[in-house]
């Protein structure tokens, strides 16, 4: 966690020692892939480890590096997720297009579900709005 915060994330980081997220991610299990054929055997995770690497930002190879993990976008209240990206070979990432049009969608569902005006006036009474 210390090499992850607050470098890259400035909130709340949980450690989720249950694996509970990967499970979610699997359907209940966490998907595990095996080194040699999930990764030196697999051009496409290959190409992701290239891809990563130019990025310049400094990573380490520690943890189990066989759970592949992915993303969910959880709307407010209890709407429940809203978009799921689960990695298939390591390395993928979520499309970058898809993740900010769903968060796009969930911005103006707030908007109208909360007009600007009732967000204005609720902070101004001191009341709270996370979307």
């Amino acid at each position: 966690v210390k090499d992850f915060w607050p470098r890259y994330w400035g909130g709340a980081v949980i450690l989720d020692s249950n694996m509970g997220f990967f499970k979610a991610l699997g359907g209940g299990k966490v998907i595990r892939h095996n080194f040699v054929t999930g990764f030196l055997l697999n051009p496409q995770a290959i190409a992701n480890y290239w891809r990563a690497k130019a990025t310049g930002l400094d990573s380490n190879v520690n943890g189990d590096g066989n759970v592949n993990g992915g993303l969910f976008v959880v709307a407010s209240g209890k709407s429940g997720v809203a978009y799921q990206f689960v990695e298939r070979n390591f390395g993928d990432w979520a499309p970058i297009a898809e993740v900010i049009e769903i968060c796009s969608r969930l911005q103006v569902l707030a908007v109208l579900i909360f007009p600007v005006d009732q967000l204005v006036s609720s902070h101004d009474h001191g009341a709270s709005f996370s979307a």
